[in-house]
């Protein structure tokens, strides 16, 4: 299996297997659902520039963004959020969030929900 082919791999399983929601996820237990060795994957990610933890925090930062948009949890606190991200508390949760997005999680949430509540009274251009 090529770099390409077991990175595209690994994504796969992470996004089907929700393993990115386990806040103990160790590489040896991706390389364990994977089918691989952590050294294979160490040297998949380091080709595209990113360590284990940068891989997996990337997919509960989206996952924490769908949870922050979505309307069944607009009340849960920056905490429960984190916790069902997989993140180890909210100040990690919003360290990675305002990396990806400029904002802390709350502050992205506002601003989006902001944006879409303009669009709404407004209409479109």
């Amino acid at each position: 299996m090529s770099d390409d082919e077991l990175y595209g791999f690994l994504e796969k399983v992470m996004v089907e297997k929700k393993l990115f929601l386990r806040r103990d996820l160790k590489r040896d237990d991706l390389a364990r659902e994977a089918v691989t060795n952590r050294t294979y994957i160490s040297r998949t990610l380091s080709a595209r520039g990113l360590n284990f933890a940068r891989f997996v925090n990337s997919f509960r930062v989206q996952y924490a963004i769908e949870l922050l948009l979505s309307e069944r949890w607009r009340d849960a606190s920056p905490e429960d959020i984190a916790c069902m991200s997989g993140f180890s508390s909210a100040d990690a949760m919003n360290r990675y969030i305002k990396k990806s997005t400029g904002s802390t999680g709350c502050a992205f949430r506002e601003r989006v929900s902001g944006a879409q509540a303009g669009l709404k009274a407004d209409g479109p251009i």
